[in-house]
This record gives structure tokens, C-alpha cells and sequence, in this order.
């Protein structure tokens, strides 16, 4: 590991104008659950390391009106263990709990969640120039890719890892960040980009951009949701597949829902064919099986990946058939 220099700032603008002083040179940490293990491969190596777990205003929870506000310092354990939340936000508090251990969410904040780095094991080994690295090829695409995408890949196969995106954005979260200029905020599904709009990074922030936190609207009354995952070892891996889906039911019929598909795709999956299918229908008639085969309709399996197309149309169907019985 080479030397750097830790500093933490105690406001936001004084982290953007650290990140911002000497470009390329400074890295954002926060729990550091991902980066450090990426410092201790090699691959990458700043110069700076800009701490955020000193800015008072990233943390905790606000509840307003009809909304929560959700900070990007937030601990995956406090997000998991937050009566309220898992009360009002079920499927947020079941995303968290799915994730890792109770060691590291006790440190791993929901911002770096979002913002990690590829687990593929190319990008991840020092000795593979991989894409996702600044290099020419995939090597997931003709190598071992028994965790790769199935869905939506271009440039590279990797899977993005996030397990609390797919829950978000099926609860139509907005991201808000800071950065040179100024603050934004955008829907969270459009925050992440995929390997053949962005090589070396995985979503929209700029130069010196920090995700702040997410709001998430309070659900109506007639809502209902799951988030499901399946992995190979249980609390401490990635996710194989992961489905988070929310629908709204009333009358009888589906008025709304979201089919967000995880571990499975370079970015969050959103299944609009599953999706269309559901609203309208009258509970009592919806196919979940019918819904499984068109959330996969465009699955493109890779030589040692196929079953993945299996595991998660069986995870639609599930999570389809659990929010129905709500």
C-alpha cells in the first residue's frame, strides 16, 4: 500500500475543495469498506484520502412530512436495525439485513454502497488490465463468468453490487450530491451508468461530486413490497440475484409496481416488460410465471452463467407472489 495523506473535513465544501484542489490525487472515503480493500490490491493508489464521516450533515435520518431523508453516512447497520424505517420502508430495511455482516454494516455506509467498484474477480485481480480498469477487454466475457451479467451488458459483463439501489429505486428514490457546481438531485435510477457510457466509474457523479443522501416519498397506503436475494454463502456474499419489487394494489387490480432486478446486470435492472404486464392486472389473474419470462425476455447468458437465468426468474416469481399476498 502506498503512503497517503487523511484529512476530514467537517463541511461539504471544504471535502469538494479538497477533492477538487489537485485533480486526480484525492479519493472520498467514508466506511471504507471497498476502497481499502482496493488500496491494499493496488489498484488504485491516491494521494489523499478526503473522510466524510466528519460532515455532520451526510448522517442519519430525517423524517419529513412525506418523505425520509436518508443520509449517505448512514450505516447499513443503523438503516437495517431502525424500527421505523423497517415499519414504514420494509423493503429498504430488508435490502440492508441481507448485506454482508453485522461487522461491516456496522461501518459500511449506504453511500459507498451505491458508489462501489466491480466485484468481479478481473477487475479485481492487480495482474488483469481489465475494461473496468482502463484497459481494452473484458476478460469476463470469454473467461470464468459464472457471476457475470446476464442482462444489459455491452463493453464489460461485470454485475453492479449494490443490493440497496435495487431497493431504492423500487421505492422511486432521488439522489441528491454536491459538488463543484452546486447541489442536484436526480431520480436514483438514472445516477448509475454502465460500462459503455462511463469506463472508469460506475455512475454520474463529476470531478468532485459527493452523493449526499437520498429521499425516498412515503409509500401509499395500498403499497406493498419485498426484497429478495439469492447468494452462495448467506450474510457474506454478493448477491447471485436479487429482486426488489413494490406494486401498489386497489380494487383488486395492480396500479403500480416496480420489478428492480440486482447482481445481474452492469447497472440496477429495471424489468419495464414485467412492469407492464402487472399494472392493470386484476390480482387473482397475474401469471407470476408469465411475469418471470418477460423480466428476462432480453437475458443474454454468458458460457457459465446460465442457471442465473433460472435463480432469478424464480425470484420474480416469489417476490411477485409474496407482495400479492400482502
Amino acid at each position: 500500500m502506498n503512503p497517503f495523506e487523511f484529512v476530514e473535513p467537517e463541511s461539504l465544501e471544504e471535502a469538494v475543495s479538497l477533492l477538487t484542489k489537485e485533480p486526480g490525487r484525492a479519493e472520498v472515503i467514508a466506511g471504507g469498506t471497498d476502497l481499502l480493500s482496493e488500496l491494499k490490491d493496488g489498484l488504485r493508489r491516491p494521494e489523499r484520502l478526503v473522510s466524510l464521516m466528519g460532515v455532520e450533515e451526510l448522517g442519519g435520518v430525517r423524517w419529513e412530512r412525506d418523505r425520509v431523508w436518508l443520509g449517505a453516512s448512514l450505516t447499513l447497520g443503523s438503516l437495517a436495525e431502525d424500527e421505523r424505517l423497517s415499519g414504514e420502508y420494509p423493503i429498504l430495511a430488508q435490502a440492508a439485513r441481507s448485506i454482508a455482516t453485522t461487522q461491516i454494516r456496522s461501518v459500511a455506509t449506504l453511500g459507498g454502497n451505491l458508489c462501489q467498484r466491480p466485484r468481479c474477480w478481473y477487475y479485481r485481480h492487480p495482474g488483469f488490465p481489465c475494461y473496468k480498469k482502463g484497459g481494452v477487454h473484458c476478460y469476463g466475457v470469454n473467461g470464468y463468468n459464472r457471476n457475470l451479467a446476464i442482462l444489459g451488458h455491452g463493453a464489460s459483463v461485470m454485475v453492479h453490487p449494490s443490493d440497496m439501489a435495487p431497493a431504492l429505486i423500487a421505492m422511486d428514490a432521488r439522489l441528491e450530491s454536491f459538488g463543484p457546481r452546486g447541489r442536484r438531485t436526480m431520480a436514483l435510477e438514472d445516477f448509475f451508468a454502465g460500462p459503455n457510457e462511463q469506463q472508469m466509474q460506475e455512475h454520474v457523479l463529476e470531478r468532485g461530486e459527493i452523493v449526499t443522501g437520498v429521499f425516498v416519498s412515503k409509500p401509499p397506503s395500498d403499497a406493498r413490497s419485498v426484497f429478495l436475494k439469492a447468494q452462495d454463502r448467506t450474510g457474506e456474499d454478493f448477491a447471485l440475484a436479487s429482486v426488489a419489487a413494490s406494486a401498489s394494489v386497489s380494487d383488486g387490480a395492480v396500479t403500480r409496481a416496480r420489478m428492480i432486478l440486482g447482481g445481474v446486470a452492469p447497472v440496477p435492472y429495471r424489468s419495464q416488460k414485467a412492469e407492464e404486464y402487472l399494472v392493470g392486472q386484476a390480482v387473482k389473474e397475474v401469471e407470476s410465471s408469465k411475469a418471470a419470462e418477460l423480466a428476462l425476455c432480453h437475458a443474454r447468458p454468458l458460457r457459465h452463467n446460465g442457471f442465473k437465468v433460472i435463480l432469478t426468474k424464480n425470484l420474480v416469481r416469489h417476490a411477485i407472489e409474496t407482495i400479492l399476498k400482502q
